[in-house]
Protein backbone atom coordinates (compact mmCIF):
# COMPACT_ATOMS: atom_id res chain seq x y z
CA UNK A 1 0.00 0.00 0.00
CA UNK A 2 2.95 2.56 0.97
CA UNK A 3 4.25 1.66 -2.60
CA UNK A 4 1.16 2.21 -4.54
CA UNK A 5 0.74 5.61 -2.30
CA UNK A 6 4.39 6.69 -3.57
CA UNK A 7 3.34 5.80 -7.13
CA UNK A 8 0.22 7.96 -6.89
CA UNK A 9 2.34 11.08 -5.64
CA UNK A 10 5.21 10.32 -8.09
CA UNK A 11 2.62 10.74 -10.85
CA UNK A 12 0.88 13.65 -9.45
CA UNK A 13 4.46 15.33 -9.26
CA UNK A 14 5.25 14.36 -12.87
CA UNK A 15 2.18 15.64 -14.06
CA UNK A 16 2.69 18.64 -12.20
CA UNK A 17 6.14 19.41 -13.85
CA UNK A 18 5.11 18.53 -16.83
CA UNK A 19 2.10 21.25 -16.89
CA UNK A 20 4.83 23.55 -15.83
CA UNK A 21 7.26 23.08 -17.78
CA UNK A 22 4.29 23.31 -20.57
CA UNK A 23 3.40 26.65 -19.13
CA UNK A 24 6.45 28.21 -19.11
CA UNK A 25 7.60 26.98 -23.11
CA UNK A 26 3.87 28.87 -23.88
CA UNK A 27 5.08 32.29 -21.75
CA UNK A 28 8.60 31.54 -23.47
CA UNK A 29 6.58 31.57 -26.72
CA UNK A 30 4.14 34.66 -26.48
CA UNK A 31 7.36 36.75 -24.90
CA UNK A 32 9.07 36.05 -28.26
CA UNK A 33 6.56 36.80 -30.52
CA UNK A 34 5.71 40.23 -28.60
CA UNK A 35 9.85 40.94 -29.19
CA UNK A 36 8.46 40.10 -33.12
CA UNK A 37 6.15 42.47 -32.88
CA UNK A 38 7.28 45.11 -31.36
CA UNK A 39 10.53 45.22 -33.66
CA UNK A 40 8.28 45.57 -36.65
CA UNK A 41 6.65 48.26 -34.85
CA UNK A 42 9.72 49.80 -34.03
CA UNK A 43 10.29 49.69 -37.98
CA UNK A 44 7.17 51.18 -39.30
CA UNK A 45 7.08 54.08 -36.82
CA UNK A 46 10.81 55.43 -37.86
CA UNK A 47 9.80 54.82 -41.57
CA UNK A 48 6.60 57.10 -41.15
CA UNK A 49 8.84 59.76 -39.25
CA UNK A 50 11.26 59.62 -42.07
CA UNK A 51 8.44 59.64 -44.60
CA UNK A 52 6.92 62.95 -42.24
CA UNK A 53 10.03 64.85 -42.18
CA UNK A 54 11.02 64.66 -46.04
CA UNK A 55 7.43 65.63 -46.60
CA UNK A 56 7.93 68.58 -44.35
CA UNK A 57 11.28 69.58 -46.28
CA UNK A 58 9.88 69.45 -49.24
CA UNK A 59 6.64 71.07 -48.31
CA UNK A 60 8.82 73.81 -47.04
CA UNK A 61 10.67 73.88 -50.52
CA UNK A 62 7.71 74.14 -52.60
CA UNK A 63 6.61 76.90 -49.88
CA UNK A 64 9.85 78.91 -50.78
CA UNK A 65 9.51 78.67 -54.42
CA UNK A 66 5.87 80.18 -54.25
CA UNK A 67 6.71 82.84 -51.94
CA UNK A 68 9.77 83.65 -54.26
CA UNK A 69 8.53 83.26 -57.79
CA UNK A 70 8.56 87.20 -58.20
CA UNK A 71 12.82 86.86 -58.47
CA UNK A 72 12.80 83.25 -60.62
CA UNK A 73 10.63 85.19 -63.57
CA UNK A 74 11.53 88.27 -65.58
CA UNK A 75 9.42 91.26 -66.05
CA UNK A 76 8.39 90.42 -69.23
CA UNK A 77 7.03 87.10 -68.63
CA UNK A 78 3.92 86.01 -69.85
CA UNK A 79 1.34 85.79 -67.09
CA UNK A 80 0.13 81.80 -68.02
CA UNK A 81 3.67 80.76 -67.13
CA UNK A 82 3.37 82.74 -63.88
CA UNK A 83 0.12 81.01 -62.91
CA UNK A 84 1.10 77.55 -64.18
CA UNK A 85 4.49 77.82 -62.13
CA UNK A 86 2.12 78.79 -58.86
CA UNK A 87 -0.29 76.44 -59.39
CA UNK A 88 2.19 73.44 -59.85
CA UNK A 89 4.00 74.51 -57.03
CA UNK A 90 1.40 74.84 -54.76
CA UNK A 91 0.11 71.43 -55.62
CA UNK A 92 3.26 70.16 -54.95
CA UNK A 93 3.14 71.75 -51.44
CA UNK A 94 -0.47 70.82 -50.77
CA UNK A 95 0.53 67.00 -51.36
CA UNK A 96 3.37 67.16 -49.60
CA UNK A 97 1.54 68.57 -46.55
CA UNK A 98 -1.42 65.71 -47.31
CA UNK A 99 1.76 63.55 -46.70
CA UNK A 100 3.04 64.53 -43.96
CA UNK A 101 -0.49 64.52 -42.14
CA UNK A 102 -1.16 60.86 -42.63
CA UNK A 103 2.64 60.02 -42.05
CA UNK A 104 1.92 61.86 -38.72
CA UNK A 105 -1.27 59.92 -38.16
CA UNK A 106 0.11 56.66 -38.70
CA UNK A 107 3.38 57.61 -36.08
CA UNK A 108 1.10 58.47 -33.91
CA UNK A 109 -1.62 56.44 -33.73
CA UNK A 110 0.38 52.91 -35.23
CA UNK A 111 1.75 51.98 -31.14
CA UNK A 112 -1.85 52.42 -30.11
Amino acid sequence: AAVLLWLQIASRSCQTMLYADKQALETDLKVSLLAIRERELNLYTSCFRNIGTMSGVFAGFAYEGCCLASYFFPPDSSTTMRSTYLFVTTIAMDLNVAALFAATVCAALGPC
